[in-house]
Order: structure tokens, then C-alpha cells, then sequence
């Protein structure tokens, strides 16, 4: 199976990219932190929510943790953007819990094409954020946030009424088969399960899918399980065989397995390292 591209971010992370060299992720990516991402240039494609999406100058992406996507370049050789990551942690600085979950609830995944002057506009916020992330003074880290906070308030007030950036739809019995497998991956799914789920051939079946996703069906659904088994790992007290029921890995034998193949330590060790960071 092919390595999940998983990208964990302890602090805030942003970054400026422009490139003209194709980058294609193979298969699904997460974070377990929230994801802003503008499109300055160029074009991308975005699998997200069932739908191929077209980057271009002004698609916002807001990705909340674990939501699993991935972009590719197809035909386009050049394109620029901003990406940034950060926990709700990286909102105490400045806002106190009650105004922390107030802003959080408000923020949804979702996909968006802005005008010109509100591109301009939250380009400016990522750029004040990135030369502050470069400073080290007294009050640095109060003005990093603090221009966090106003690029997320800018963000949500484009949400309401912004149109989705070009999204076309996918064939519907690929659509139907992310969803089946997102509602059922809990169960002992097969291959052959989720083609007759969708009433299709297995040979179209597969080709479409891993167009699509970039990863074969069964790629994604261990994707899918592990995505879950690292939420509640960071998130419950839940232990190994609790969780392994619970993402249809059916033991903990099973999880660990497939767990240590992609992050190279046991869900336990895995747990202990988070929580003692």
C-alpha cells in the first residue's frame, strides 16, 4: 500500500510556493490541524468532498484536521500559492476559550472563488503572517496571532456568499463508492463488496477510482480507517482494541500492524509521543 501522506504541525505553519515543477500526491493527505490555502497563479486540481475541483487565482480551501484531500498539477506546469496550518492552541494567545470555539464553529471545509480585491486582500493578511512568523522580538509572537485571527475573521466573512471555484463533479458511482465507504468503513469491505454497492464492473470500477482519488479503493479505505484511528487516538482515551472495533480493523493485532507500516511506531508509542510533546 502506498505511504498516506500525513504532514503533523506542532506549531503554526505557513508557507509561499512558487513553482514551475508538476507535484501529483499519489494518495490521500490530512492534517490533524485546520488547512487555509489560497491560490495565487496557476492551476491545481483538488479532490475534496466528492468533487475535482480547479484551482485558480483567488480559490480559497479551508480544510478542517482529518479531513482527507489531494491536489495534483495534470497538464499545469506552474502554479503559486499560500498554505497554512494551525491548532485552536495557536488562537490562546490572544482569544479565551468561549471566543476560540465561537470562531472555530464557524469555520466549515469548504472550497471558494473570490473577486480580485478580496484575493488581493487576503494575500496581504498571509504575507503579514509570514514575515512575522520570521521574527523573533518580544511581541512577535502576540502580532503572528493576532494576524491569524484577522486573516481567519477575513475568511469567514467571504464564505457566506462566494461561489465554489470550478468544481466538476466526478463520475456518480465513484461518488457513491467515497461514500459508501465512508459511511461503512467499519465493516469488512471488499472489493468486490463496494463494486456491486455501486453497480458497476470491477475493471471500469478501478480504473475511475484511482483517477479520481489518485489511490486504488482499497488504499482508500485504509486511508479512511487510519485517518479514524489517529483522531481518537489523539483525542480519547480509548485504548487499542476499542479503536480497532471501532475502524474495522477488527484486532488490535490488525491495527497495529497496518498503523506501524505508515508511521513507523505502534498506536501505543505513537499516543505516548504526542501527549509528552
Amino acid at each position: 500500500m502506498k505511504r498516506i501522506a500525513f504532514s503533523p504541525h506542532n506549531n503554526l505553519y505557513i508557507q509561499h510556493m512558487k513553482t514551475s515543477q508538476k507535484y501529483n500526491m499519489q494518495v490521500q493527505h490530512y492534517h490533524d490541524a485546520y488547512e487555509i490555502y489560497l491560490q495565487l497563479d496557476g492551476k491545481r486540481y483538488l479532490f475534496f468532498d466528492n468533487i475535482c475541483y480547479t484551482l485558480e487565482r483567488g480559490a480559497v480551501v479551508i480544510v478542517k484536521p482529518f479531513d482527507i484531500h489531494y491536489a495534483e498539477s495534470r497538464e499545469s506546469d506552474f502554479y503559486e500559492r499560500y498554505v497554512i496550518n494551525f491548532h485552536d492552541g495557536d488562537l490562546s494567545v490572544i482569544l479565551d476559550d468561549s471566543e476560540i470555539q465561537y470562531l472555530l464553529d464557524k469555520l466549515d471545509s469548504c472550497v471558494l472563488q473570490l473577486d480580485e480585491w478580496q484575493t488581493k486582500a487576503l494575500t496581504e493578511d498571509f504575507r503579514r503572517i509570514d514575515e512575522f512568523s520570521k521574527e523573533n522580538g518580544v511581541l512577535s509572537k502576540k502580532s503572528l496571532h493576532s494576524a491569524l485571527i484577522q486573516l481567519l475573521d477575513r475568511a469567514l466573512s467571504f464564505t457566506g456568499a462566494e461561489r465554489a471555484a470550478g468544481g466538476k463533479s466526478v463520475a456518480p458511482y465513484i461518488e457513491k463508492a467515497i461514500k459508501y465507504i465512508n459511511m461503512n468503513y467499519r465493516d469488512n469491505l471488499t472489493l468486490d463488496g463496494i463494486c456491486e454497492a455501486v453497480s458497476t464492473s470491477k475493471y471500469h470500477f478501478c480504473r475511475s477510482f484511482k483517477t479520481a482519488t489518485g489511490a486504488t479503493a482499497m488504499e482508500y479505505l485504509n486511508n479512511v480507517r487510519l485517518t479514524k484511528v489517529h483522531n481518537l487516538l489523539l483525542n480519547t482515551e480509548m485504548n487499542i482494541d476499542e479503536i480497532a472495533d471501532l475502524t474495522g480493523f477488527s484486532s488490535a493485532v490488525n491495527l497495529t500492524r497496518a498503523f506501524k507500516k505508515v508511521y513507523g511506531s505502534s498506536p501505543r508509542d505513537f499516543r505516548k509521543l504526542k501527549k509528552n510533546g
